[in-house]
Order: structure tokens, then sequence, then C-alpha cells
């Protein structure tokens, strides 16, 4: 078949390799660049990111992973080891050591919320929040992994997709960091596609989309099927059809990267951050591949929900979050980057996606369509693989 996809971030990147075994792909991205939020930025002897943070959510095991060996990709990914640290009162904990930390009544709490969830005898349409709101610590750290997970407040993210993600966490594990950084993953993937004889144009902008019962044209050209890694308001825009019944409500997030030569944290870890008012968690990629950061310096990404809409005054209360964890040893905020509007952390945030399959000839792919308890990339991967099932019915 005859393939047009929009976008080369991601999701049409991931899409493309795969596809591009058996079929014609071609690839429009409207920037100068492909990789879209998930590839690096060289600067001041730093890789940085555009957007996502240099970590695959369920490390070597995960969605993505099995997507990337599945396309023929080699890219390495390193995975954590323990998954991640819990801040709290100025010193860092596993997870399972944070229940010894409550007090004997919030322990019988714990317990009765462990239990309800084991029996499935919640409403999983609450807010994650409101779960946990009876023991305080437990909202804290419900806080710091749904900010750092999922660009959200615990009280904006249903118990539908914490019930998943946590079945997808004991399925796959927790983190990994892929050598190279995002751009690693996405050099694999421009490879595989071009090795497989597809097209990939940067700087061209795709401005329409008509389809009909057949086919689809972009522009002018004729395509078997389209797949578009861009947000579904934009895909529905471009489109002669209306798709979006219920709007989706993108996410914001603010990424602060730093230069120290004091290490936070080891290996491939995340710490999350309860202690903070805005920054949920930090991870140090350089632990597992130098050539990420400058010499003799650990490069350190934290991450903050953005919760109210004055930026400013956000930015503001991470750096102080910052000042705090690194106690006034030396330290230089190397950029600060925020995400929102057209450019945001999720275009549909968690519980807020929409179905990848518009039409048979009408696919959608990214962080838009994820799926429930698709933490990012993960998610990404996850829109990949629905779309590609979908493609293999259609040709028997």
């Amino acid at each position: 078949m005859k393939i047009g996809i929009i976008g080369a971030g991601l999701g049409g990147l991931l899409s493309g390799a795969i596809l591009s075994k058996e079929h014609s792909i071609t690839i429009y991205e409207k920037l100068p660049f492909v990789g879209g939020r998930f590839t690096n930025i060289p600067y001041k002897g730093f890789q940085l990111t555009t957007g996502a943070l240099h970590m695959i959510p369920h490390g070597n095991e995960g969605y993505l992973a099995q997507t990337l060996r599945r396309a023929g990709s080699n890219v390495k990914i390193v995975n954590s080891e323990p998954d991640g640290y819990f801040r709290i009162n100025g010193k860092n904990h596993e997870y399972k050591d944070i229940f010894g930390l409550v007090s004997a009544k919030d322990k019988l709490k714990a317990l009765k919320l462990a239990a309800s969830l084991k029996l499935g005898k919640i409403d999983k349409n609450m807010p994650f929040g409101e779960f946990l709101e009876d023991i305080p610590l437990a909202l804290d750290v419900g806080n710091s992994f749904s900010g750092w997970a999922l660009s959200l407040n615990a009280y904006d993210t249903p118990m539908s997709e914490i019930i998943e993600i946590s079945k997808l966490y004991h399925k796959f594990g927790g983190p990994g960091i892929p050598v190279g950084g995002c751009k690693g993953v996405i050099d694999s993937l421009v490879e595989i596609i071009n090795k497989n004889g597809g097209k990939i144009y940067t700087s061209h902008a795709i401005e329409k989309i008509e389809v009909e019962e057949n086919n689809v044209f972009l522009d002018s050209e004729q395509f078997d099927i389209v797949i578009s890694n861009a947000s579904p308001k934009l895909t529905e825009k471009m489109s002669n059809i209306k798709f979006i019944e219920k709007e989706p409500v993108p996410s914001k997030g603010i990424k602060i990267n730093v230069a120290s030569k004091l290490s936070l944290v080891d290996g491939a870890s995340v710490i999350f951050t309860t202690d903070c008012e805005r920054i949920n968690g930090l991870n140090q990629p350089s632990n597992v591949d130098r050539s990420l950061a400058k010499e003799d310096y650990n490069l350190i990404m934290l991450h903050a929900t953005q919760i109210k809409n004055n930026t400013k005054e956000e930015i503001s209360l991470a750096l102080n979050d910052i000042e705090s964890l690194f106690g006034g040893k030396d330290y230089e905020v190397i950029s600060i980057q925020s995400y929102g509007n057209g450019w945001p952390v999720n275009h549909a945030s968690n519980g807020t996606d929409l179905n990848p399959i518009v039409k048979d000839n009408l696919l959608l792919v990214g962080d838009g369509v994820k799926g429930v308890g698709g933490i990012e990339v993960e998610g990404v991967a996850m829109s990949v693989i629905a779309v590609l099932n979908h493609i293999e019915k259609l040709k028997k």
C-alpha cells in the first residue's frame, strides 16, 4: 500500500520504520528537523531535548522498546536500578520503605486502600488525589508521580489511568535511558526508513487532508492510507471530516535543565521530589551516556507540572524548588523550557485521549491517542501498535 504520514515525530517515524518494510512510505514534516518533541538540542556542551526527557518509562521491556525492536532498531536502553527514589523530608527513600514513614493510623488507612484496589472496589472515575487525600504523605507521593509521569496533578488524574499504569509497571518494570538520548532513538528510525526506501520531507507542511471512501489526498498527493502524527485537533482542522466528539485536554509542563558537578541520583533512576512545591522529579541521563553532558559535569533534568496559567510565576516556584534541592551548592540552570498551547506535554492528557482509528484510511498516532495507562512515549508506542494492528486487519 501507499501510505502517507503527517509528522516526523516519534509516532510518525516509528510507524514509518515498521511499515516501510512492506509498504511505500512518505513522511511530511513541517519543521526543518525530524523528531518533534523527542530529539536532542546541542547547547553549551550538553545534549538537551526538544521536549521529552532522556527517558523511556518502561525501559527495555515496555511497549516502546518492543516496537523499536520490531522496527529493527538496535538502540540500547539502560534500565534503572532501583526504579526510583522518593525525596521525603530531605532524604531519598525507595518506594518499599515509604510505608514505614507513616503513623500507625495512616498505615491502617493505607492497608484499607490497598485492599480496595486489590478487590476492585473503587470508582475508576474517581480522581487519584481523592483516593489518597486521607493520607498526607500518600497524596504527596501521588502528586509527584502523576506530575512526573503524566504532567497532571493527582486530582486531575482518573483512577482508571493509575490502575492500568500499575498493571503495566508490574508487567514491564520501571524506566530506562536510551544511549544517545532521544536523538539516538530518532536517528535509528530515520536510518531504517531510508534503508527501506521510504521518503522523509522536512520543511513540508500539509495544508489539507481529503478523505474519500477508498483513498486519501494529502494536498494533491493520493494515498491508500494516511497516518497523522499531528495533534487530533490539527488533523481534524486540516481534514474534510469531523471526528472529535469530546474535546481533548492538553497538559502543560516546565522542564529545567541543570549543569552540576554534584550528582543527585545514581544510574538511570528517578527522584520523585515530594518535598517540592512545583518540581515533580528529576533524572540524570549523563550517568548512562557521558556524551549527553559537558566533561566533568552532570546533566540533571527536572520537570514540573504547570498548574496555574501564569508561566513566569510557575517557573519562579520551580526555581525555588531547585535551590532547595541543591542546598546552596554550585549548579547552573542552562535552560528552561515550558510546554503548553500548541506545543504541550501531551495534546490530550491521560483520561482525555482519543481513539487512534478515525476511519479505515485515516489513522492517528502520538500523544493525543495514547490509550489508558500510556505514560508519555510508551503511550505513543501504544498508539502505533493500535494503528499497525488495524492495518494488518485491512490486509486480510
